[in-house]
């Protein structure tokens, strides 16, 4: 029953959380983290396992059996029984450089665990922005359709042809699809925001309680956000580190190269206890050029993580600049909307004034909804900017 009670007030606890707080809880119960720290300790035992040389070899056995006649050629060298001991030997650095590779594996997990927090902090902002913007939506649409219902004893100071015209204005605008499919839209995209939270943190929320705010980013220098991704994009991080292995992995194939040795010794009991110990050393007499075919191979895989890395690099950097671009002509857009705004707003306020004296009902309804279309518009653009401004923390490797 008490682990019933703490198991309720902790969801009541996470349907009160701030945004942050999701963030952070999304992280600690992610399934994909919890996976990459076990390969992380995986990778770390595998570290030391990597500068253990081979298990020796234990041999045991008996010499030149015999039946009825011994097989050698004299009774006194015949049968002998033996316990060797061999041990590989290796004569360069591969198994310190094949532990440095481990070691290099162990950042590159780390990076993805980094990039995996940033993607994660990226999809929670997402749904965030989108309940925010869809909440801002139904209060656009609830506040006209309030505005349609409720001023409806002005009509009776108005002539028949204008009281028949509003009339059906008025109607047409509350039974206008466009804004009954908008605000079910904008229903079912908070659903959704929901529903991405429980998908991406393994957390049920009911409310936001708080929002995402634009950070202004089109006012930053562009060199700084650029020395930004340089120096915390885990995307560019695990190209880097995957480099640094493609590296090592040439050096450990030049380390190769050199082949082991493999000491043996033995103790040998022969028939005629004239018994004798043994010892000897064994190298290859060649190899083949399997190792330098290898260490090709691994010089052509640097060459793959060297461009790979370009690539990432660059992408990062262009996907910055045309999201900053894109970024400026978003708030140039909504500056232009302001602007109407500000204009719609004074001519309601001079139609309104008219009412008393005569003025068009119809106009003034008019502007209303222009009123309404412009406030639909401006929500949309400083949702696309939000948008952005979290593709490009992405890019910066910010959660």
């Amino acid at each position: 029953m008490k682990k019933i009670y703490t198991l309720l007030a902790l969801s009541l606890t996470l349907q009160a959380q701030t945004f942050q707080e999701v963030i952070d809880y999304s992280i600690q119960n992610n399934y994909q983290l919890q996976i990459l720290e076990e390969e992380s300790l995986i990778v770390s035992e595998q570290k030391e396992i990597e500068t253990l040389w081979d298990d020796p070899i234990l041999k045991a056995g008996i010499n030149d059996l015999q039946s009825d006649k011994p097989f050698s050629r004299n009774v006194e060298a015949m049968q002998n029984q033996f316990v060797a001991l061999s041990q590989t030997i290796p004569l360069s650095n591969k198994l310190e450089v094949a532990s440095q590779i481990e070691e290099e594996k162990l950042k590159l997990i780390e990076e993805k665990k980094e990039a995996l927090k940033v993607n994660i902090a990226f999809g929670i902002r997402k749904a965030f922005i989108a309940a925010a913007n869809s909440k801002r939506t139904l209060t656009i649409l609830d506040d006209y359709i309030g505005f349609l219902n409720t001023p409806m004893d002005l009509l009776i100071n108005l002539s028949a042809v204008e009281r028949n015209s509003v009339d059906k204005y008025i109607k047409t605008q509350l039974l206008q699809k466009s804004y009954e499919l908008q605000r079910q839209n904008a229903l079912q995209r908070r659903s959704i925001a929901i529903e991405q939270i429980e998908l991406i943190g393994n957390l049920k929320l009911d409310t936001f309680s708080d929002e995402v705010t634009s950070q202004n980013l089109h006012e930053q220098s562009i060199e700084m956000l650029l020395v930004q991704i340089a120096e915390q994009s885990p995307e560019l991080g695990m190209a880097i580190v995957l480099k640094d292995v493609a590296s090592k992995g040439v050096e450990l194939a030049r380390q190769k190269e050199q082949a082991d040795i493999t000491v043996t010794g033995g103790y040998y009991q022969r028939f005629d206890r004239n018994d004798y110990v043994s010892f000897s050393v064994a190298y290859p007499l060649y190899t083949h050029g399997k190792q330098e075919k290898q260490k090709v191979q691994a010089m052509k895989r640097v060459n793959i993580q060297n461009l790979t890395y370009n690539k990432t690099k660059v992408q990062l950097e262009q996907g910055l600049k045309i999201s900053l671009h894109e970024l400026q002509a978003l708030h140039q857009e909504l500056g232009i909307l302001e602007e109407s705004r500000k204009k719609i707003l004074k001519l309601i306020a001079n139609a309104k004034s008219e009412l008393s004296i005569g003025g068009s009902l119809v106009r003034y309804y008019e502007l209303f909804s222009k009123k309404t279309e412009n406030a639909l518009a401006m929500n949309k653009k400083r949702f696309a900017i939000l948008e952005i401004e979290n593709q490009i923390r992405q890019l910066l490797g910010e959660r």
